[in-house]
């Protein structure tokens, strides 16, 4: 019995109430009638619960489809603009070769009209970007082939009836997708182009500047070479011209001294059928005392010597002047730079020795991969240099040190002249830049002596205090860094 009926039949009968004939089929109807509604009511709360899970489950998938649709809006907002912040015409074609998408750039870059863009119609915008095109069939036919090819990639230029110059390139379709046809990419190159062939104008003019300059500076080289070769002609002169006046002096002398020996040889024979008789002694003795025989001999033997010292000495300035020049060695080697330094003090021997002594302090040095004679021409400007600072009025000393620090050789040319002015340190390398009198100098020695130096991937080091001398330190690598001709 449904608890319900039984607590009121319960209450009932305590009151001493009888239940009435019959009264116990109305009692079961009534309790199938509550067991009836109990079914119901808990059919309706199941479905209830049913029904409320749903509800849940659609509000989470709601919420969710809420948040795709956001982030799809967000992502199509970035993607439009996208399109319109890139430099490029952007244009989206379908699988059927049809416009889909387009940027305001495109519009722009081929001036498409506003009654065409409005309603999107694909024939009349290709009509208007063909109608500025070279080769309008070949861009069609370009187009069509990668529609239907969609793994391949383009990179096109076009050629516009106004001059301009425009990339089209596309890239391959990503394996997988074919929601989307071919998207074209067009891009004005013609300012880039005209920026470039300007470029490449301005560097032809300056690759002829720079031949202009480098054959400039190869005549100033050779011009300051010559001018210090000419100024050192006159002592190179008095140097071999020394030699060679007394050798021609001792010939002089030997000649007439053979001419005496002749006549006592003559004598001699004249004397040699009768030299018993005491007479053609006497003739022979006085005619050796005359003649001073014995200092004869002596002084022919001297005479042969100094002259053949003589001719050492023209023959090793000749060949000082070869080394120093290097006429038949002109290209890049290995050389021991004391030998050039020794050769160029020969040379500028007359332009140093009357006002300074030249000290060498060599140190281990291996050789250096270089161009002899241009280094030779950088040291003849060191000394003469030197020289200079301490003047004809004074005598000095000219300091040379060698030395050699990881791949790096120095040489050092020191002096005790004047000293360089410190306004004028930051000048000394500039041409055409002196502090010499008037013909004294080109002001182009020390210039081309670190166009040199520089040329090798060397350095010049300079210190110095007015009064107390200079010292010119010449830094240079063992070997080139780069092989190529300088």
């Amino acid at each position: 019995m449904h608890r319900l009926l039984e607590q009121q039949t319960k209450r009932f009968l305590c009151n001493g109430g009888f239940l009435p004939p019959g009264w116990d089929m109305f009692l079961a109807a009534v309790d199938d009638a509550y067991a009836s509604a109990d079914a119901d009511r808990k059919r309706l709360e199941s479905s209830l619960e049913v029904m409320s899970k749903m509800l849940n489950g659609l509000r989470a998938e709601l919420a969710e489809r809420q948040l795709a649709e956001a982030q799809l809006e967000h992502l199509l907002s970035l993607l439009g603009t996208t399109l319109e912040s890139t430099a490029d015409g952007i244009m989206a074609l379908d699988n059927g070769g049809r416009l889909v998408r387009f940027n305001q750039r495109l519009i722009t870059m081929w001036g498409i009209p506003d009654d065409v863009t409005a309603f999107w119609e694909h024939d009349r915008m290709m009509d208007c970007i063909c109608a500025q095109l070279g080769r309008a069939e070949s861009f069609l036919a370009r187009m069509d082939y990668l529609c239907r090819h969609p793994e391949e990639g383009s990179f096109d230029m076009l050629e516009c009836l106004d001059g301009r110059q425009v990339e089209c390139y596309s890239l391959p379709h990503p394996p997988g997708v074919d929601t989307v046809g071919r998207v074209f990419s067009f891009r004005d190159i013609t300012e880039r182009k005209r920026a470039e062939e300007a470029l490449r104008r301005e560097k032809e003019e300056q690759k002829a500047l720079v031949r202009k300059l480098e054959t400039a500076h190869n005549q100033l080289l050779q011009s300051e070479k010559m001018a210090s070769i000419g100024q050192l002609a006159a002592g190179v002169a008095h140097e071999i011209n020394n030699p060679i006046g007394y050798v021609n002096s001792n010939l002089g002398s030997l000649g007439q001294y053979v001419e005496e020996l002749i006549r006592v040889v003559e004598a001699y024979e004249r004397a040699e059928p009768a030299l018993s008789t005491p007479a053609s002694l006497e003739e022979v003795r006085a005619l050796k005392q005359e003649m001073d025989w014995e200092y004869l001999k002596q002084d022919v033997r001297d005479l042969i010597g100094e002259s053949a010292e003589g001719i050492a000495r023209v023959r090793q300035i000749v060949q000082d002047l070869k080394d120093f020049s290097h006429v038949d060695r002109a290209e890049w080697q290995f050389a021991d730079l004391h030998k050039g330094i020794d050769s160029t003090l020969n040379i500028v021997r007359n332009e140093i020795k009357y006002n300074a002594e030249v000290v060498r302090e060599y140190g281990a040095i291996p050789q250096v991969e270089c161009m002899v004679s241009q280094l030779n021409q950088v040291f003849m400007n060191m000394l003469v240099n030197a020289s200079h600072a301490i003047g004809d009025g004074s005598r000095g000393t000219i300091t040379i040190r060698t030395g050699a620090e990881s791949d790096m050789v120095w040489v050092e040319f020191s002096d005790t002249g004047k000293g360089i002015a410190p306004e004028n340190l930051q000048r000394i390398f500039d041409p055409f830049f002196t502090t010499k009198p008037v013909g004294k100098g080109t002001g182009l020695g020390l210039s081309l002596s670190f166009g040199i130096v520089e040329k090798h991937r060397g350095r010049i080091e300079v210190e110095s205090e007015t009064g107390n001398g200079a010292t010119f330190r010449i830094w240079l690598p063992v070997t080139r860094a780069d092989k190529e001709p300088a």
